[in-house]
């Protein structure tokens, strides 16, 4: 079931860039990273994890949501969690969306990421 969760996390894209929306500029900051350390990619597993848990749990309130202005304050709530949660892994945003981007640009670096995140 984990390895499931593992690849489900990032073929669904789950690793793809956080977005805090709400602010003025509201596009994903990355940090360039190519080749994440063995620390930062253990932190980023936990972090996969902790996102795409409080996506299934926002998923439900984002489809029984009625109108636009109510979807939106769902998914302002999710991003919030979702950039709480990163930020507790000691984490910036920016980190997170470099390595996830070096996660989606390398297969072998994404077969790592998989098997951390169903340890």
């Amino acid at each position: 079931m984990k390895a499931f969760l593992a690849a489900s996390v990032i073929a669904l894209g789950l690793t793809g860039p956080l977005v805090v929306r709400g602010t003025a500029n509201a596009q994903a900051a990355y940090e360039k990273i190519d080749r994440p350390t063995d620390e930062q990619l253990q932190r980023y597993a936990t972090a996969v994890r902790e996102v795409s848990a409080v996506a299934a749990e926002y998923q439900p309130k984002l489809e029984a949501a009625k109108g636009e202005p109510a979807k939106q304050a769902v998914r302002v709530e999710a991003d919030q969690r979702m950039v709480q949660r990163v930020e507790a892994r000691g984490m910036s945003v920016p980190e997170y969306n470099g390595i996830s981007k070096a996660v989606r640009a390398d297969p072998a670096l994404r077969q790592k990421v998989e098997r951390l995140v169903s340890q």
